[in-house]
């Protein structure tokens, strides 16, 4: 086997490595997507506008980074969290806009 024989072996195993892992990085952007349109509710599909259909976007964008970077137990207690602190924040402004009297 000669050196032009290896180096023409060599170059075409790296042009079949970079074209198997572009098919494998579309086929986890393919099984991504697919998981996103199964996790995220029917009304914020279809024409809901305004900040229903961005809030749930945000949200979603945010469990996607969140995830990998916290984990689910971790994800999950901030979530709780934030969820007591808004609806804290809520009760407040509900109570402290009521007339009395």
């Amino acid at each position: 086997m000669s050196a032009d024989d290896r180096a023409t072996q060599s170059a075409q195993r790296k042009a079949l490595l970079v074209s198997r892992s572009e098919l494998e990085r579309l086929q986890v952007a393919l099984i991504v997507h697919e998981l996103r349109e199964r996790i995220t509710p029917p009304r914020l599909d279809r024409g809901v506008s305004g900040k229903g259909r961005r809030a749930g976007k945000v949200a979603a964008a945010m469990v996607g980074v969140g995830l990998p970077l916290l984990g689910r137990k971790r994800l999950s207690r901030w979530l709780r969290m934030g969820s007591l602190v808004m609806t804290a924040w809520r009760v407040a402004r509900q109570w402290g806009s009521e007339p009395r009297g």
